[in-house]
């Protein structure tokens, strides 16, 4: 049985649109991650506090932080508001 090298693996993954448009977002999920935690860390808040002020819960901040969810505009506007900023860039490159 012939097996198949990992990195073929991911060059036909990366042909294929649907592939390609999954890891573009779970890329933008992880920018946003990193974001939510450098300002909350910035602030010296806890995911409870911050989770206080933005009216959420820490569990929601906990799955934003980690990428495993796409958060809604409104939920990020909350956090970010609660956080003091006025504006957001995410490096997508």
């Amino acid at each position: 049985m012939k097996t198949k090298k990992y990195s073929n693996i991911f060059e036909e993954a990366n042909k294929n649109p649907k592939a390609k448009a999954y890891f573009e977002e779970a890329k933008a999920r992880i920018r946003l991650a990193e974001a939510l935690h450098e300002a909350r860390n910035s602030k010296e808040l806890s995911m409870a506090a911050l989770a206080e002020k933005a009216g959420t819960t820490p569990a929601v901040i906990s799955r934003i932080e980690n990428a495993q969810v796409s958060a809604g505009i409104d939920v990020i506007y909350k956090l970010f508001k609660a956080l003091g900023k006025k504006e957001l860039h995410l490096n997508l490159a």
